[in-house]
């Protein structure tokens, strides 16, 4: 009885100690509101701006400078797009409700992107803050 008592008490002391140790999956990208998506486009030098969204959702209205990466592509062909940007840079990722970011952002991250940022609620929160949209002809990357 005492050895079960003791045993109770080292392992309820450790279990803790152990879980903490689990990789934490959230650390994958960081999601932000609108308005410090809106800093991090405007401040954070040298970040890529990519919606993940459809090339007909884009064209209906996107944020300014935006590149048009969409997540639908096969996962090697969507990695391969983003490739052109180094590994160090920023990425500032969107899509119409954050679903599909979210998406691209774990995958980004499994390769070797760790500076990612997610708009939070997408293009829906966007537009309800009332940010600009623009509906000019895609930034094409290269095929």
């Amino acid at each position: 009885m005492m050895k079960h008592k003791l045993l109770l008490l080292i392992l309820s002391f450790f279990f803790p100690i152990l879980l903490t140790g689990q990789p934490d999956t959230t650390l994958t990208y960081t999601p932000v509101g609108p308005e410090d998506f809106l800093t991090l486009i405007r401040f954070q030098e040298n970040a890529v701006l990519i919606d993940v969204r459809l090339p007909f959702e884009y064209r209906k209205g996107h944020i300014e400078n935006s590149i048009n990466i969409p997540i639908k592509l096969s996962p090697k062909k969507f990695i391969r797009k983003v490739e052109q940007f180094p590994k160090e840079r920023v990425l500032l990722l969107y899509c119409e409700s954050d679903v599909r970011s979210i998406s691209a952002a774990r995958r980004l991250y499994n390769a070797g992107y760790k500076k990612i940022y997610i708009l939070e609620g997408g293009i829906i929160a966007w537009k309800r803050k009332l940010l600009p949209l623009y509906r000019k002809k895609s930034v094409k990357t290269n095929q």
